[in-house]
């Protein structure tokens, strides 16, 4: 269990220093370096929230067990979502130019990600909404037990195949790369064009945006966001919903996950 432990946090961390060094800049305004710097400030939250959960599991007292389900649905909502938007808006849309091995890729951890899903909503009694991030009651359901041994065996058979892909993506998306393809400029705006629209109608603002922006390290100035959404509604309308299971956000003045190592 140590070593496997060890291996996740080590898996963490090097993703990590690989990610800020691309996030943390501001927004690119060549389109070819912006997909590049949003994909690393994506990557960047989920590691956080990843590696969150991972130290808290072992650690939540009985009565709030079912809000950090919550928090852990939130996680895998997140990631899922994100995958999603790869496969449906992202890559499909740098074809025929620009081609990768993301269905691949994704397919090896499919399994473990939609394990830790599940137990979640196990746990909690409820099946997904529809929406990412959305639960509704399911009275089929018989509740599992909570166990935070559990979520963290279900996090280590994740690390590899999870994290390799992540760094993968940020190889794949080096822009000299990708303008060497042939993939046009205007393609991109097609892209965010159909992934905001996603957004709205399908992603869950109270929970996995929430979710996410908390997770999102200080020095990541990604994904771009309009500043009324990360200013003004996700702090002051959209955080109160969940608001009970928020305790667990990171500190970041304490560096909850160690100083960034080099790349």
């Amino acid at each position: 269990m140590a070593d496997a432990s060890a291996q996740f946090i080590e898996a963490c961390s090097k993703s990590r220093a690989l990610f800020a060094k691309y996030c943390s800049e501001p927004m690119p305004r060549n389109h070819y370096v912006k997909a590049r710097w949003t994909m690393a400030g994506v990557h960047a939250f989920i590691t956080d929230s990843l590696q969150n959960i991972y130290q808290l599991a072992d650690k939540i007292p009985p009565h709030q067990e079912q809000e950090f389900a919550f928090f852990v649905f939130c996680a895998t909502q997140s990631i899922e979502h994100h995958h999603h938007l790869e496969e449906t808006y992202v890559f499909p849309n740098l074809e025929p130019e620009f081609k990768t091995d993301v269905l691949d890729e994704h397919a090896a951890f499919a399994k473990g990600l939609h394990d830790l899903d599940n137990y979640a909503m196990a746990v909690m009694g409820v099946s997904q909404g529809k929406k990412y991030g959305q639960t509704v009651p399911d009275p089929s359901k018989t509740k599992e037990p909570y166990d935070g041994q559990k979520i963290k065996r279900l996090l280590e058979t994740l690390a590899v195949p999870l994290f390799t892909h992540l760094q993968h993506e940020i190889g794949w998306l080096e822009p000299e790369k990708v303008r060497a393809s042939g993939v046009p400029l205007s393609r991109f705006d097609e892209i965010d064009a159909l992934i905001d629209q996603h957004i709205r109608n399908e992603l869950d603002v109270p929970s996995s945006l929430v979710f996410s922006l908390y997770h999102s390290p200080p020095y990541s100035q990604a994904p771009h966001l309009p500043w009324i959404l990360r200013k003004v509604i996700v702090p002051w309308i959209a955080y109160w919903k969940h608001r009970r299971c928020w305790r667990w956000f990171p500190d970041y003045s304490k560096q909850p996950f160690g100083p960034l190592s080099d790349a």
